[in-house]
C-alpha cells in the first residue's frame, strides 16, 4: 500500500496578480506536484467569460486575494479532503484569506516566503516581491489564531531544500491523518505482568479521536478452529509462507494451524476496518492452538497490517507513526529494549521473538521459521509444538529511527531517537539487530526517566524532522535523542 496525502495549495496575493505571482504559482506547483505521493488541490483561473466560483475552485487569478475567495476556497478545499494546507504570499500575500482557510480546515499548515527578484532599475521603493514582508503577516495571523503551522523558509522554487520541505511535511501530514480517528483492534488481553502496556482509552479519544475495537482471543480461537483444513484462503497463506521464508524447520501442522489464526486476525482486521491491532501472544493462544505466533505478527504487519505484540495498544499506535512517517515505503520493527552489548558499550540489541517482516532482512538467504525450543533448526521437527512459529533473522544494517509514544495524566510524549543498525556475525534467536547509538547512557537515562517503556517501533531512514513537525501539529511534547 502506498501511502498519499491531499495538500491545498493556497498562492496568495494581495492587489494585482503580477507576472512574478503567476510564475512563483506556477513553478511552485510544479515542484509540490512532483513529490511522491501527493495529490494537490488548488484554485485555477475562471474560464474567460465565467464568473469566479471559489467554493467551486475558481478564482480570478488562480490564486487567493480577500476574504471572499478565502471562505469560498476553504468550502472547496473542505469538499476535496485536503488532509494539510501550503501557503504561499506570492508577493505581500494577503493573510486575512490565508488565515480563514487554515482557520476553518484545522488541519496541518506549511508556510513559506519566495525570495526576491533582481530589482528594478530605476531608484524608487517599488519591489517585485514583496513576500518576505508579507510571509511575517500570514504567520502573524496563524498565530494569533493559535494555528500550529511549520515555517520552512524563503526560497526560489527550484531550490533543492524547498523540495524537502515539502516531502517532510507530506509525511508529517500523512502521520496526523492516520492517527486522527484510526481504529486500533485489540485482541485478547495483556500478559498478567504487563502493567507497562496500560493505556487510557479515554485518553487516546481526547487527543486522536481514535476507537479500540475489542476482542476476545478466545473469539479468534473460535473463528480460526471453525475454518476447514482445505479452505482456499487458508492454503494460499500456507503457499505463501513457503514461498517468503528460505528455511523452514516447524511441522506441517504448524502452518495449518497458523494459517487459520491468521485469516481470522485478517477478517478482523477487515470486518472493523483497523489501523492498526495489538495481540495476546501468550499464554491463551499456545494452549488453544499449540502454536506462537509471532511470525504470524510480521506477516501481518509485512501486509501493512501493522500488529505490537502483547497487546501493547500504544506500541501499535506507535508503529503507525514510524510507518506512515515513512509514506508506507517500508515496514516497522516493533521491538524490545533487551541489553547493552557486553563490549560495545553504544551497542544495544533491539530484538522480539520472531516478529519482524521478512523484508527487513539482513539476508533473505537465511530467514527461517523456527520453534523457540530449536533456534538452531538443528533438532527433531515435532508436530503439536506450542513453541512454533519464530522467525529468525538479522535485521537489515543502515540508519534507523526509534518511535515511542506514552501517556501519563493526559499528558503526551513522543521518543525520537536514532542509531544504525550494524551488521554480526551472530547468530541470536528471533529477529534481532545490534544497533549503534551515538551515547547509550543517555538513551538509557532518557528511556528511564521520562517513563518510556521496554517496547518501541524501529523504522529504517531518519525520520527526526518529520516526527518533530508531528508533535509540532499534535501538541504532544518531542524527547529526542540522537
Amino acid at each position: 500500500m502506498s501511502v498519499k496525502v491531499k495538500l491545498g495549495f493556497v498562492p496568495s496575493y494581495r492587489f494585482f496578480f503580477s507576472p512574478w505571482c503567476a510564475k512563483m504559482r506556477d513553478e511552485s506547483l510544479a515542484v509540490l506536484r512532483g513529490i511522491e505521493g501527493v495529490e494537490v488541490v488548488v484554485p485555477e483561473a475562471a474560464p474567460e467569460g465565467t464568473e469566479p466560483n471559489p467554493a467551486m475552485g475558481t478564482t480570478r487569478t488562480g490564486a487567493v486575494s480577500g476574504l471572499d475567495d478565502g471562505e469560498g476556497v476553504a468550502e472547496f478545499f473542505r469538499r476535496e479532503g485536503v488532509d494539510g494546507v501550503v501557503l504561499c504570499p506570492l508577493d505581500f500575500g494577503d493573510e486575512r484569506s490565508a488565515s480563514k482557510i487554515a482557520e476553518k480546515l484545522g488541519v496541518p499548515v506549511l508556510l513559506y516566503a519566495t525570495k526576491e527578484p533582481p530589482a528594478v532599475e530605476n531608484a524608487s521603493l517599488a519591489r517585485v516581491s514583496d513576500s518576505y514582508c508579507g510571509n511575517l503577516s500570514m504567520a502573524s495571523g496563524l498565530y494569533r489564531r493559535n494555528i500550529p503551522f511549520r515555517y520552512a523558509g524563503i526560497f526560489f522554487p527550484e531550490e533543492e531544500e524547498l523540495r524537502r520541505e515539502f516531502e517532510t511535511f507530506a509525511a508529517a501530514v500523512a502521520v496526523v491523518k492516520a492517527l486522527k480517528g484510526a481504529r486500533i483492534g485489540q485482541v485478547g488481553v495483556r500478559p498478567g505482568t504487563f502493567e507497562t502496556v496500560a493505556y487510557d482509552e479515554v485518553a487516546m479519544i481526547n487527543k486522536f479521536q481514535q476507537n479500540v475495537i475489542p476482542v476476545n482471543i478466545s473469539d479468534i480461537v473460535a473463528q480460526a478452529k471453525a475454518l476447514a483444513d482445505d479452505d482456499p484462503e487458508v492454503l494460499a497463506i500456507i503457499e505463501n509462507i513457503r514461498s517468503t521464508v528460505a528455511e523452514i524447520t516447524v511441522a506441517d501442522d504448524y502452518l495449518l494451524n497458523e494459517a487459520k489464526v491468521e485469516l481470522a486476525l485478517r477478517r478482523f482486521w477487515k470486518e472493523n476496518k483497523l489501523s492498526a491491532m495489538a495481540v495476546q501472544c501468550w499464554p491463551s493462544i499456545g494452549r488453544e492452538m499449540g502454536i506462537s505466533v509471532c511470525a504470524l505478527y510480521g506477516r501481518l504487519t509485512e501486509n501493512e497490517m501493522l500488529t505490537a505484540c502483547e497487546v501493547d495498544v500504544v506500541g501499535a499506535i506507535s508503529m503507525m507513526v514510524n510507518y506512515y512517517a515513512g509514506m508506507g515505503r517500508i515496514k516497522p520493527h516493533f521491538i524490545d529494549w533487551t541489553i547493552q552489548h557486553r563490549e560495545n558499550e553504544n551497542w544495544l540489541l533491539a530484538w522480539h521473538c520472531g516478529n519482524a517482516p521478512v523484508s527487513l532482512a539482513a539476508d533473505p538467504s537465511k530467514t527461517a521459521l523456527r520453534s523457540r525450543r530449536n533456534m538452531t533448526g538443528e533438532g527433531d521437527i515435532l508436530e503439536q509444538d506450542a513453541t512454533a512459529g519464530l522467525y529468525q533473522f538479522q535485521i537489515k544494517p543502515g540508519p534507523v529511527t526509534f518511535c515511542r509514544l506514552v501517556e501519563y495524566n493526559d499528558q503526551w510524549k513522543m521518543l525520537i531517537a536514532t542509531g544504525r543498525v550494524v551488521p554480526s556475525d551472530e547468530d541470536l534467536a528471533g529477529t534481532w539487530s545490534w544497533v549503534e547509538v551515538t551515547d547509550h547512557a543517555e538513551l538509557y537515562r532518557t528511556l528511564v526517566e521520562e517513563g518510556f517503556i521496554h517496547h518501541a517501533s524501529m523504522i529504517h531512514g531518519d525520520q527526526v524532522d518529520v516526527l518533530l513537525e508531528v508533535c509540532d501539529f499534535l501538541d504532544i511534547e518531542p524527547v529526542v535523542v540522537l
